[in-house]
């Protein structure tokens, strides 16, 4: 394992350099892998040289597959395109609805919470990144809550938050059918939640949150709002500049993260996705 570390920031975030996927990786090297995320929250592997099914074959070997939600333009093939492209590369048009779609990317949230399993790992790789904007910003979770005075943390610990895919998605005008909406009802979810592997405690706000405890909806929002931005807090980020190769990897169960905005009229981006999930831990 002839690999050098390099912390991200000084609170969050490693980059293991020299590693190949391509070239096939021991249980060993693995492992080291799965460990760092956990204990780091986010794991930078550049200068990677991947397929579609490199990526996949790669992720398989690190845990289980989480299928893409079934929702009407969103591709169900095996890893999942987040891009502004369409099948022949070509922009979409800036107001399309799979655009729209994916402007909820640009608020802080953790890969499908909304729904039963939950992803555990997400990785994203690069092949086409912009000029200018479209980064991706992480967050850690548990330094958010380790910043929380005991009172606060005394009365948010009880507290339940209820999630839905389409809370974040309606905000930017996207649209649904009935269908879809009936498809996927709320999943409740604690609003701290201690990370198995690290056995510290996580702040798990996120843009799906529509409600947390007894309050409704617009009781939620500036409560929510307020709770998301001192987690994300400068100090407590990592945001990523792309560089087309690079492949992140981050724990969903310590980390949000989102989307900076950037010109998608005009600037192609495509990066793959794929999430993984632990069937103990929904």
């Amino acid at each position: 394992m002839n690999w050098t570390e390099r912390r991200l920031t000084p609170r969050m975030g490693i980059a293991l350099e020299g590693v190949r996927i391509d070239a096939g990786l021991s249980d060993a090297e693995l492992q080291r892998i799965r460990a760092r995320a956990h204990e780091y929250g986010v794991v930078l592997l550049p200068d990677q040289d991947l397929t579609d099914d490199a990526l996949y074959a790669f992720a398989e070997s690190i845990g289980d597959i989480l299928p893409t939600p079934n929702v009407a333009g969103t591709s169900q093939a095996k890893v999942l395109h987040i891009s502004n492209l369409d099948a022949n590369g070509n922009l979409l048009p800036a107001d399309s609805n799979w655009v729209q779609r994916n402007r909820a990317n640009e608020l802080w949230h953790a890969d499908m919470s909304f729904m039963r399993p939950r992803a555990s790992f997400s990785m994203l790789y690069a092949r086409i990144v912009t000029e200018d904007g479209g980064r991706t910003e992480y967050c850690d979770m548990r330094l958010a809550w380790e910043s929380l005075s005991p009172k606060e943390q005394a009365r948010l610990e009880p507290l339940t938050a209820r999630h839905t895919i389409w809370t974040p998605r309606l905000r930017f005008g996207a649209k649904f059918t009935q269908e879809e909406l009936e498809h996927y009802p709320p999943v409740e979810r604690p609003l701290v939640e201690t990370h198995g592997p690290s056995g510290r405690k996580a702040l798990m706000v996120g843009s799906a949150i529509a409600s947390i405890g007894d309050l409704d909806e617009a009781a939620t929002m500036p409560f929510l709002a307020d709770l998301t931005e001192r987690a994300s807090a400068r100090e407590n980020v990592y945001s990523h500049r792309w560089t087309p190769g690079d492949l992140v990897i981050w724990d969903n169960h310590c980390v949000l993260h989102r989307a900076t905005p950037y010109e998608s009229a005009t600037q192609p981006r495509d990066l793959r996705a794929v999430r993984l999930y632990e069937p103990a831990n929904i």
